[in-house]
């Protein structure tokens, strides 16, 4: 059976009639199971899963990818669609988030409500969960990988994102690993790289995600420079991955520079966009 991924939400948009919005939402169909990753930050994945003609009731699981805002403020309108679905995410995920422009602090924290709306159902997750046949969950290890515009912990305790509340779904197939980030704020790489020591001998048919080359998403600066995305794509370029679709905070600017070095093996999502991957 083909995995299909379709793009319910995204910063970009493949057609006026769906919503673009500084998020990610993707609905994987898979072998044993069909799981929502990410919500975005509103209801809008819900808006345009309609105009897709996506029916969301039949989600089997829901997964969120790390605990900011555009990842996680879809959630509670969850409800509207799916009542039934077991939600996942890391148990630092409903920490308070930070983003920092200049000298103020933005809140990107998960809605507060969260557990209160979902108590029967959420799960936090603090190991390898597989969650169906052929779909896991590796939560990831605090990082040193600091990002200088991100902050976690109280307003008048801000320290420097670690990000342990982050977590990633491998997914197998015949043809090799389906790899997927929402934020990748440990690094692709490591991540990657992560995956493949947990599926040793495996390699990887796709890596899709946003990749954190964004400085600042509101003014789209690069957050690297151009040489270190060059060696990130020329890194992966490398890695026994077959294909490669980006999207969501890896901004514009920055798949270009890596599109210069992976050329036709990676690809941009947009939200509406459908890709099925051969089994």
């Amino acid at each position: 059976m083909a995995m299909e991924i379709t793009v319910l939400l995204e910063n970009t948009s493949c057609d006026s009639k769906y919503t673009a919005k500084h998020g990610l939402s993707l609905l994987i169909k898979a072998e044993h199971g069909q799981i929502l990753f990410d919500t975005g930050p509103d209801r809008t994945y819900i808006d345009n899963a309609k105009q897709l003609n996506v029916d969301l009731s039949i989600v089997d699981h829901v997964v969120v990818s790390h605990g900011h805002s555009d990842h996680i403020g879809g959630l509670p309108f969850l409800n509207e669609v799916n009542s039934t679905a077991p939600i996942y995410f890391c148990k630092n995920a409903l920490e308070t988030h930070w983003l920092k422009i200049g000298p103020y602090y933005h809140n990107v924290s998960a809605p507060d409500n969260i557990l209160n709306i979902y108590k029967q159902r959420a799960n936090t997750i603090t190991e390898k969960l597989v969650i169906f046949e052929g779909a896991t969950l590796i939560p990831l290890a605090p990082t040193n990988a600091h990002e200088k515009h991100l902050y976690k912990g109280p307003k008048n305790e801000r320290k420097l994102d670690d990000f342990n509340h982050e977590l990633m779904l491998v997914l197998e197939t015949t043809k090799g690993l389906v790899l997927i980030t929402g934020c990748s704020h440990h690094g692709i790489v490591s991540m990657t790289r992560t995956a493949m020591e947990h599926f040793p001998n495996r390699s990887i048919a796709a890596l899709i995600g946003g990749f954190h080359l964004i400085g600042i998403p509101i003014i789209n600066t690069l957050g690297k420079t151009k040489e270190e995305i060059v060696d990130t794509a020329s890194t992966l370029d490398n890695l026994p991955i077959q294909s490669i679709y980006t999207c969501h905070c890896t901004g514009q600017r920055g798949y270009e520079i890596l599109k210069t070095v992976l050329q036709e093996k990676l690809q941009y999502l947009a939200t509406g966009d459908t890709i099925i991957l051969e089994d």
